[in-house]
């Protein structure tokens, strides 16, 4: 299957590799072969009790946003009067709104593989499988249409027909069934937009979704998006997304006791805003730029991009959290990579708040571990952030500029092996500057010459 890595969740441990690059774990258990199509992409192949290797390909050029929005005239969604045609889905499209006596009608095509059927939890309906949908796989492709409700009428139908175009169902919805845009232009003037959805209006939520919703593009009149399944979905499974990726606030469509039942359960659901900072951070990858901007300008955010280099990997763990790894063999001498570290103004280190995106990945930056302070400023080091510490390291470093700096190799270091340095021994010589040392911790790097308790 194919997936965009950075939604990786059931993953315990992620490596991000640079280009052309490969590395060899052992692995007690098959793993999914992926391909993310937006920064480094990998494809990961693995043998049950076997060997788990990992093939990096080719980055291409780094994009500011991975949503492009375009002005496509297809698929197109037509709002017009009732015609005569007695098959009401042969040549359409789809999602299809018509304006008829009777109020707005939704003519929508369920895709193969799923079916909305009654909800034994609760009064209403909800989306099951009926064929399985790999981890990564692209479920479907959908649309939603961009209508001002308030001007057309806030309850409408819905008649869902299969893609042989029978007709399975109709039912009445209103605007919870819709999630307010927020895309430029959408509350301009008298309009006030909502992104109204089809079949698939009827998913439920969970906290612990299994699918997410990339979106491809957009037009004033319609948005087309995938559907990822996040994990493996069996037939009969439920198919969930998170309300949260979706609203930046709710704006009336609160829900005060969330029902998902998942282990992950948030208790409600408020939209994106009412998130933890660190889930939010997390989620940033799944939502629309202008949920991210919203995000960024109100919690006064700074993202900092940062590619790995050829040569290393970020691997994440649930346990260790994150760090560098070698995916390929450096000898004693040898430069590992050149880096070059923002100057980050004290005062702005007091005042907001720090991500790194490193190939798609989000991180929250800890201020007091993941930057290096000097007498008037403090270094932010991007993906070179997440380097362990050992008293015996595998690497030093040398400043080539006020900024610059190269890593080279104190020892041969091979591909899985952690790529280390002396957090003691951070000091700038061109700048003429110390490591002021602002933390500290008990040094569990099991070197014989270890040094227990450090402030660095």
């Amino acid at each position: 299957s194919l997936f965009n890595y950075r939604h990786l969740q059931p993953i315990i441990a992620m490596i991000t590799m640079g280009q052309n690059e490969s590395i060899h774990l052992a692995s007690p258990t098959s793993t999914a072969a992926f391909v993310s199509p937006l920064s480094n992409r990998m494809m990961i192949s693995s043998q049950q009790h076997g060997q788990l290797q990992l093939q990096a390909v080719a980055m291409p050029e780094a994009v500011s946003s991975p949503i492009t929005i375009v002005e496509k005239p297809i698929p197109h969604i037509t709002i017009g009067a009732e015609n005569s045609d007695p098959n009401p889905v042969r040549n359409r499209k789809p999602l299809e709104v018509r304006q008829t006596d009777g109020g707005m009608v939704l003519i929508s095509i369920i895709p193969n593989g799923f079916a909305v059927v009654d909800n034994e939890k609760f009064a209403g309906k909800k989306i099951v499988a009926t064929e399985c949908h790999l981890q990564g796989s692209v479920m479907y492709t959908g649309y939603a249409a961009m209508l001002d409700l308030s001007s057309i009428g806030q309850v409408f139908e819905v008649k869902i027909y299969s893609e042989d175009r029978e007709l399975l169902s109709k039912h009445y919805n209103d605007d919870t069934h819709s999630v307010d845009d927020h895309a430029p232009g959408s509350k301009s003037g008298t309009e006030s937009k909502r992104q109204v959805y089809g079949w698939d209006g009827f998913m439920n939520h969970s906290c612990d979704a299994n699918a997410y919703f990339p979106l491809l593009y957009r037009t004033p009149t319609e948005m087309c998006y995938q559907a990822i399944a996040l994990r493996d979905i069996n037939v009969g499974d439920e198919v969930t997304c998170d309300y949260a990726l979706f609203d930046y606030q709710c704006n009336g469509h609160e829900i005060e006791v969330c029902a998902c039942g998942s282990t992950k359960c948030r208790g409600k659901i408020l939209g994106f805003q009412g998130l933890p900072l660190q889930t939010k951070v997390e989620l940033l990858c799944m939502v629309e730029e202008e949920i991210k901007d919203k995000f960024l300008q109100e919690e006064n955010v700074v993202v900092y991009q940062s590619y790995l280099p050829q040569g290393i990997g970020l691997v994440t763990s649930s346990e260790d959290g994150s760090h560098l790894v070698a995916t390929r063999r450096f000898d004693i001498g040898q430069p590992l990579f050149i880096n070059s570290a923002q100057l980050i103004p004290m005062e702005d280190l007091t005042s907001k708040k720090f991500v790194l995106d490193v190939d798609g990945k989000y991180i929250l930056l800890d201020k007091e571990h993941h930057f290096i302070y000097r007498d008037e400023y403090a270094e932010m080091l991007g993906f070179d952030s997440f380097m362990d510490h050992s008293c015996s390291p595998s690497t030093e470093q040398e400043y080539i500029t006020k900024n610059e700096y190269v890593v080279r190799a104190k020892k041969v270091i091979l591909p899985g092996d952690k790529i280390t340095c002396d957090y003691g021994s951070l000091e700038n010589s061109v700048a003429k500057q110390k490591n002021l040392g602002t933390s500290s911790f008990v040094c569990k790097c099991g070197e014989s010459n270890c040094r227990g308790a450090l402030v660095c």
